[in-house]
């Protein structure tokens, strides 16, 4: 099973906190989905590493599943906007 990497650069303050929340929201969301997941592979379902920016954090998070990938980044796009007050791209 291929990685399916997925960049974002996230601002740091209210925008990281945005983030944290939504990240452990859509793990408890999925945790049925990461259970089964864990008893076919060895692999974890998700993980995520930060990488320092200048005035941002570099999200690197990296899914077994190319479905949970679009999930989470149109998840966090929507709610990016709404709770940032940013119009759709």
């Amino acid at each position: 099973m291929a990685d399916v990497v997925v960049t974002l650069p996230i601002q740091i303050g209210e925008e990281s906190t945005l983030f944290g929340r939504y990240l452990n929201t859509f793990m408890e969301s999925r945790s049925f989905e990461a259970d089964e997941l864990a008893q076919t592979c060895d692999a974890p379902f998700m993980m995520v590493r930060s990488d320092p920016g200048d005035g941002e954090e570099i999200k690197v998070l990296i899914f077994q599943q190319t479905q949970m990938a679009s999930d989470f980044s149109i998840g966090w796009a929507q709610t990016r906007r709404r709770r940032m007050g940013r119009s759709p791209d």
